[in-house]
């Protein structure tokens, strides 16, 4: 899972397993550990939330995610979930391939439509 933060927006990128540990355990989560040891970690999780929600606390980044959502997202075609809370934009999206280098953690993320795209185009 990875973290992009902006002025007013809070955006996790969920590969494959995230969001199957999302909808089967109802969490997933990360801590990255700075030098001098204090620690960030951002998680999302399945809750009683009308939309999704984020909260900042004692070094942690938590977005709460409606739990139905949470639980359907893994077989849905949905690329992501989306809200505002309190003036913050709120985004999980599910994280692609890219489309120029390979990563070594490719198979665990979701194909590219815009490369499926181009691979589409080249075969006519």
């Amino acid at each position: 899972m990875k973290l992009r933060l902006n002025e007013n927006s809070v955006r996790l990128r969920f590969r494959r397993s995230d969001v199957l540990s999302l909808s089967n355990h109802g969490s997933v989560s990360q801590t990255l550990r700075f030098p001098g040891g204090q620690p960030l970690t951002f998680r999302a999780v399945a809750a009683s939330v009308p939309q999704p929600q984020v909260i900042f606390d004692g070094g942690t980044v938590e977005v709460r995610v409606p739990a139905e959502q949470a639980r359907a997202w893994y077989t849905a075609e949905t690329v992501g979930i989306y809200g505002r809370h309190e003036g913050v934009e709120v985004l999980l999206e599910k994280d692609f391939r890219r489309s120029s280098v390979p990563s070594p953690d490719d198979e665990d993320r979701y194909p590219n439509p815009r490369r499926e795209a181009l691979d589409s185009r080249a075969r006519l």
